[in-house]
């Protein structure tokens, strides 16, 4: 999923002020009004933070982080990345 339009769904769910501030934060708005999408694959400043989770973290670390995390996934409505999922799938 794109970041910018998980802000929006978020901002959109969520409602009051929180449109305003993620968009003061973040300026989502236009980017989703515009329908970008970045998946990262062909941009030249893509973090590969997947690659360097799997580099630097052990799938106990990254269990743990989303135990700490669980309840802002849920309240959120939040998807778990799909790094973090094949990381502890191949874990087992």
């Amino acid at each position: 999923t794109d970041f910018m339009f998980e802000l929006d769904r978020m901002a959109t769910q969520f409602g009051g002020q929180l449109p305003e501030v993620l968009n003061k934060s973040f300026a989502y708005k236009e980017h989703v009004k515009a329908g970008k999408v970045n998946t990262g694959s062909s941009n030249r400043h893509a973090t590969h933070a997947p690659a360097k989770v799997q580099k630097y973290f052990t799938p106990a670390a990254v269990r743990r982080g989303l135990e700490l995390l669980s309840i802002d996934y849920v309240m959120l409505g939040l998807d778990v990345p799909d790094w973090a999922r094949q990381m502890l799938k191949d874990d087992k």
